[in-house]
């Protein structure tokens, strides 16, 4: 089965998982407190963000922000946007194959081996404390008796990790190089839309160019899973399950796999998969695996020349 394009390289590094059963209880029970900058799937509803005024003011290198550097057990991915349920939680977003050991062997997603719900040893740069995977779409699906191979098996990739309560106050919503999101992206957007990426794999050495990628739309995958992008800089090694911004600074969609077209012996085409995040969150919720007043914590500026 052709799971992007038609030669696939994973861009992650490799990751060791665990086998105890999936439990949503923690999360899905979190009580909800209204108040301001927040985006939920389908529209508006607005959430108050713990341990911080409604205004987060500027934003430091220091903060716990979209972009920074996830990693557990190994394995090494960029932590894409921040979400909440109640006042008194906050989660950060990546990728769900950055917490399998069966990643990179080639075992379809709702078959995996992935570190169990709970685990409380996750990395995440610029906190104190270490965080804790609250939910995982490969464990999810599992638990739903998903078809291996369906579109939600290959394409369904998100996972969320708890921040841990004394970092709260050390967080940020706007992402690095871009600021955002302004919203999150609902509905299906349509190939040709400008898109933005930012990655902090090791690999880019820092450099604020490599890191910070823009691009378009090529293509719809899996009845609207996932998009296909192009960007100037493709995704390398642990720049997995990073933002992706739609055209106005929308939270739209987190990296998945860089694929390869190729045409004799050389590369003629690169492009990353990214798995929908308005889809990937609504099964999420709709499965009562988190929390339904789970939100994108927003931040009213966007810089799409990646200067921010």
């Amino acid at each position: 089965m052709d799971r992007w394009l038609a030669f696939i390289f994973v861009a992650l590094l490799s990751a060791c998982g665990g086998s105890s059963n999936s439990s949503s209880s923690n999360a899905a029970n979190d009580s909800d407190t209204n108040g301001e900058m927040t985006s939920s799937p389908g529209g508006g509803g607005n959430a108050a963000v713990p341990g911080s005024p409604s205004s987060f003011g500027v934003p430091v290198a220091n903060q716990i922000r979209p972009g920074v550097e996830i990693s557990a057990d190994g394995s090494g991915c960029t932590g894409n946007f921040l979400f909440s349920p109640n006042a008194q939680t906050v989660y950060i977003g990546v990728a769900a194959h950055c917490f399998s050991e069966d990643t990179n062997s080639g075992v379809d997603a709702c078959e995996t081996n992935n570190l169990p719900i709970g685990f409380n040893q996750v990395v995440i740069e610029n906190a104190t404390q270490a965080g804790e995977i609250v939910y995982s779409s490969w464990r999810a699906m599992q638990e739903s008796g998903e078809t291996p191979g369906s579109n939600a098996c290959v394409y369904n990739d998100f996972a969320l990790v708890k921040i841990h309560p004394d970092d709260l106050a050390n967080i940020h919503p706007a992402g690095f190089a871009f600021g955002g999101p302004v919203s999150l992206r609902t509905g299906l957007a349509a190939v040709g839309d400008d898109v933005f990426a930012y990655g902090r794999s090791p690999f880019h050495f820092g450099q604020r160019n490599l890191e910070a990628k823009s691009g378009t739309i090529t293509g719809v995958s899996g009845d609207g899973w996932a998009y296909q992008i192009q960007t100037d800089n493709p995704g390398v090694p642990g720049d997995s399950g990073g933002p992706i911004y739609g055209p106005n600074g929308e939270a739209l969609a987190v990296l998945s796999v860089l694929s390869a077209g190729v045409g004799g012996l050389s590369v003629i085409n690169v492009s990353n998969g990214v798995t929908n995040l308005d889809r990937a969150l609504r099964y999420a919720i709709d499965g009562g695996f988190i929390n339904a007043n789970t939100k994108v914590l927003l931040w009213p500026d966007f810089y799409p020349a990646g200067d921010f």
